[in-house]
C-alpha cells in the first residue's frame, strides 16, 4: 500500500512556512477551499499533487487506498494517480494545495 499521508503540523503550524516548504520542495502552492458536501472525484494530473489540510475535514481516496483527512494531514498523490476528495465537515475545507512544476 501506498504511503500518501502524512502531518505538515509536527514541522510547525506557520502556513507561511508550510507554503515556503512545498515551493521549496518544488510546488506551485495556493490555498484552496472546497464547500460542505462538495465532490471532487476520479481527479488525474500528469504532475505530482501536494494538499495540506488547513480546515475542515474531507473523506479521501488515492488510487485504492482511502481515509479521513483533517487539520495537520498532507497528501501527497503521485502523478497519474487518479484520486478523489470528498468535504465531510460542515464548514468548508481549506487547504494548501500545489502541483509540482515541470522540471
Amino acid at each position: 500500500m501506498m504511503e500518501w499521508k502524512s502531518n505538515w503540523l509536527e514541522q510547525s503550524d506557520d502556513v507561511d512556512a508550510l507554503k515556503e516548504q512545498l515551493q521549496s520542495e518544488g510546488f506551485d502552492a495556493y490555498q484552496w477551499t472546497g464547500r460542505p458536501g462538495g465532490a471532487y472525484l476520479d481527479y488525474i494530473h500528469t504532475q505530482d499533487e501536494v494538499v495540506c489540510v488547513l480546515s475542515g475535514t474531507a473523506d479521501v481516496k488515492v488510487a485504492d487506498d482511502d481515509d479521513t483527512v483533517k487539520r495537520g494531514d498532507r497528501i501527497d498523490v503521485p502523478a497519474n494517480t487518479y484520486h478523489s476528495l470528498t468535504v465531510t465537515s460542515t464548514e468548508p475545507l481549506v487547504v494548501l494545495t500545489g502541483m509540482r512544476k515541470s522540471q
